[in-house]
Order: C-alpha cells, then structure tokens, then sequence
C-alpha cells in the first residue's frame, strides 16, 4: 500500500482522495478530538478465549454510554457469538483458508459476554472455565478498571453449550 500525503494548498486538503475544503477537514478533525475522552469509557459485548496463546479475540465491544438498556435496565451488544462465528467462517472459506478455527462449532471455544447492569455495575456472564488471570484480561479490555465487576458462571456459556441446549 502506498503512503499517501495530504497537502492544505488553496483552501482544501487534496491528496489521492480528493479534497477535503478547510471547514469539512476542522470539523472532521473537531469530531474525532470528541473521541478523545471517551476511549477508556466501559464497554460491554462479546469475546472468546484462546488459551493456547492466553489472549482474548473475536472482541465485539461498544461504550456503554451509546447503548439504550432493555426494558430491565441491562446493556450488551446485539451481536450474538453464534452468528458472529458464522461470519468469520464464510470469509475464511471464501478467502480459501484450509484451516480456520472457525471451522468448528463455535460453542467449543471458551466464550463469554459483558453486560452493564441497571445499578451501573458489570457483569462477565461465562462458564466455569474462566480464572482470576482471565477476567483481568477481559477487564482490560473492556475498560472496566475501577468498575464494579461480577463474574457469572452460568452453562450457557460452558464450553460445547449454546443455543441449541437452550431451545
């Protein structure tokens, strides 16, 4: 990929990609220095555990503060593991991938969901297999240092349960 420079020359900021008028760039600019305070904002969604290199992936997150609560006062993603899985399957089989872990059922990886609760606190709904190692992984990256944190260990989320066990 080529390194493309931007260059403010008469008003605008013309670069391979058109230009940008001075106004579009500020107030483009102005919108994402806004980020800038909310990037350690608590979030909550989805993520699996790879235990063989101890990371977390798959992560789907959103700030809290961008989600309305459901008619109990709790927040998550909309995004279920299922269907996420789902996708990642189809682009690798499209891609060619030969081996993909996406490939098997998604229900044999250690998953799990962060929801924020009414009262403001946080809970890390999961299976039995979660640690103390593991949840601070999951409280870093979901931003949740300082938060009042609750695991949850509930057999939705153990390893080879989902939805089929649960209709």
């Amino acid at each position: 990929m080529k390194n493309e420079r931007l260059f403010l020359t008469q008003g605008k900021v013309e670069g391979a990609c058109g230009a940008l008028g001075v106004q579009e760039r500020k107030d483009i600019m102005d919108l994402m220095r806004s980020f800038m305070d909310s990037q350690d904002e608590p979030k909550v969604g989805i993520f699996w555990y790879d235990s063989e290199v101890d990371e977390l992936f798959g992560v789907t997150k959103i700030g809290v503060t961008e989600l309305i609560p459901n008619s109990k006062g709790n927040k998550t993603v909309r995004t279920l593991h299922k269907n996420w899985w789902k996708k990642q399957e189809m682009r690798d089989r499209a891609k060619g991938v030969k081996d993909s872990v996406y490939y098997t059922d998604y229900t044999l990886t250690p998953r799990g969901r962060v929801f924020q609760n009414a009262d403001g606190s946080f809970r890390i709904m999961c299976g039995t297999w979660m640690t103390d190692e593991i949840k601070d992984l999951v409280i870093d990256e979901f931003d949740l240092q300082g938060q009042n944190v609750h695991v949850v260990q509930d057999v939705h989320w153990e390893i080879g349960n989902g939805w089929d066990e649960e209709l």
